[in-house]
């Protein structure tokens, strides 16, 4: 959902998460004209809006598999900010890890937990350990300054391209929906 304030002259819309989180690519789709604004918390995408550092807000309400997304129903309320737009955005996690590394290589995986939670079967099939990250960005930048090639993420194809790394397996998701 799109979330705005008064009228602001800033080309800037602000998300929650690293550049190449999912939020940033939904940005980069709805309106790509617009810069975007990577912000730590979901407090501070509002107090971004709010404080005229940004003219709009991209924020995820709801994952079709996962559900809906707890934190916005408790903190849209007292915003101050209004949805005035929404946009749909289909997931498709990619299987990413550092150069020189391959499927044979890897021994572990990191990303959010919903992520993580949305590519099961691969992570089986590979018989990867997961380890739960704060978020899929996150993961990928972590993954690539590492350089361990034992090590890789699930992440968006911008985070991929962000941070250096290899795909090694496209849409990993277990629902294409």
């Amino acid at each position: 959902a799109l979330a705005k304030a008064s009228a602001r002259t800033e080309d800037l819309i602000a998300f929650q998460g690293l550049p190449g989180a999912y939020s940033d690519l939904a940005c980069r789709a709805a309106l790509p004209k617009m810069r975007t604004l990577p912000c730590a918390a979901f407090e501070d995408v509002f107090a971004a809006v709010r404080g005229g550092q940004a003219h709009l807000a991209m924020i995820p309400i709801e994952n079709s598999v996962a559900g809906r997304v707890a934190d916005i129903h408790h903190l849209m309320p007292t915003s101050k900010l209004h949805i005035i737009a929404e946009w749909f955005l289909p997931i498709r996690n990619q299987l990413m890890a550092p150069k020189g590394a391959s499927l044979k290589t890897i021994k572990s995986v990191e990303s959010h937990v919903m992520a993580l939670g949305q590519c099961r079967r691969i992570i089986r099939e590979l018989k990867l350990k997961p380890r739960v990250a704060a978020d899929t960005a996150g993961s990928a930048r972590e993954v690539a300054e590492s350089k361990d090639i034992t090590r890789e993420a699930i992440a968006s194809r911008l985070a991929a391209e962000i941070y250096g790394l290899d795909i090694l397996k496209e849409n990993v998701e277990d629902e294409t929906n």
